[in-house]
């Protein structure tokens, strides 16, 4: 016989609700925000703009690239910077990671992902471009009602565990931190 997990028994402390803050977690705004200084460089979207100043960072906003020279004095008192693909980054210019920018990206992936593995398309189009029209239904399922189950639940599994069960998914995880 088969031990089976019942899915009550998983403990869900991390991700109870986006909605009530669990008082558990780890802050993600280190800093006021009056303190931290953006510049944007390349015609970054006004929105962004706007969205950044009413939640309180100093930005200084330009529509152009600067040269390297002005790049290099401008960033010398900014804490992050956002620009397009004109602005090119060196090695005297140092990049740092900003770990949590691409988490509801790879999550919303994942979802793809799932969704495309559940309807067999990877399959049904390798037969489309051979020529075959092959409708079937058998082996493909709808995700909702189907568990998901997660390792890690940090930024992105937790992102991913809110997507899955919006899309009716019982989600399932574990972590090493309670």
């Amino acid at each position: 016989m088969v031990d089976t997990i019942k899915p009550s028994s998983i403990p869900i402390s991390r991700r109870d609700s986006f909605n009530t803050r669990d008082t558990r977690t780890r802050d993600l705004k280190p800093f006021h925000s009056g303190d931290i200084k953006i510049l944007l460089l390349e015609n970054v979207s006004a929105m962004a703009v706007d969205i950044l100043k009413k939640a309180g960072y100093q930005v200084e906003f330009h529509t152009k690239a600067l040269d390297k020279d002005a790049l290099i004095e401008k960033i010398k008192d900014v804490h992050a910077v956002g620009l397009r693909s004109k602005t090119k980054l060196t090695e005297e210019i140092c990049v740092f990671n900003s770990p949590f920018s691409n988490s509801r990206s790879v999550a919303e992936l994942i979802i793809a992902e799932v969704i495309l593995l559940a309807r067999q398309l990877g399959d049904r189009s390798r037969e489309m471009h051979n020529g075959v029209w092959n409708k079937v239904s058998k082996s493909c399922y709808e995700i909702r009602g189907k568990t998901l189950g997660i390792i890690g639940y940090g930024h992105i599994g937790t992102q991913l565990g809110v997507l899955a069960e919006s899309l009716g998914m019982h989600v399932i995880w574990y972590d090493i931190l309670p």
